[in-house]
């Protein structure tokens, strides 16, 4: 009898090993070479924010801003902007902490963050951005149904989440607050004026973005 040829288990287990590396590069290089998606947004979670709106918020800035979004590690609560006669956040001082942070390889930075914010020259704001260092945080707080004793409604909260987003984010493009109330780069006084204007800019901020983002990519 012939006896039947050993079999190279470990040669095996090595080619099934090859393949499957070169396979998963094969995946990487091909999403790193859209170059339709090839600029990076960073959120950060600052505090404990709700997994699902974070992941709901990098969903739609992925689509509305044609980039890729990243998830970065959740900070700690944002004591050291606290004010106790106001019993609110300064919004200026998280926007130094992000920037602070030195993410490199991120154009655009988003904190997230759950709790009322302020600046000096008005008693809240629902977020805020640094235009020169193209960071942006936003607030839950007011977002809620909720804060206004009214009943809870997710998507409304969801929904108000993105436009106050796509709102800061406009601003590190270096867009000003709009006239048009309907566009996205109007300032919010109130949750109605939010809930009025939507997450849409009008064609002029629109035509602006992009002015911006190709004036932008020539100077890199």
């Amino acid at each position: 009898m012939i006896p039947a040829p050993k079999r190279n288990y470990k040669l095996t287990i090595l080619i099934t090993l090859t393949l499957i590396l070169v396979n998963n590069t094969l995946t990487k290089t091909s999403y790193a070479a859209n170059t339709d998606m090839k600029k990076l947004f960073c959120i950060i979670p600052i505090g404990d924010i709700d997994k699902r709106i974070i992941e709901h918020t990098q969903t739609e800035l992925e689509k509305r801003f044609n980039v890729s979004v990243d998830i970065g590690r959740q900070l700690d609560e944002p004591i050291y902007a606290y004010h106790k006669h106001k019993k609110q956040y300064n919004s200026t001082k998280i926007l130094k902490k992000i920037h602070k942070l030195s993410l490199t390889g991120y154009d655009r930075i988003l904190g997230i963050v759950d709790v009322d914010l302020y600046v000096p020259e008005r008693t809240f704001v629902f977020g805020g951005a640094d235009v020169k260092k193209k960071v942006s945080v936003i607030s839950l707080t007011r977002l809620r149904q909720k804060f206004y004793d009214l009943p809870d409604d997710s998507t409304l909260f969801k929904y108000r989440t993105i436009i106050e987003a796509v709102h800061e984010l406009g601003h590190t493009y270096g867009l000003y607050h709009c006239k048009d109330n309907r566009c996205v780069m109007f300032l919010s006084n109130t949750i109605g004026d939010t809930d009025h204007k939507g997450a849409e800019f009008c064609s002029n901020c629109e035509n602006t973005l992009e002015e911006k983002k190709t004036s932008q990519n020539k100077n890199k």
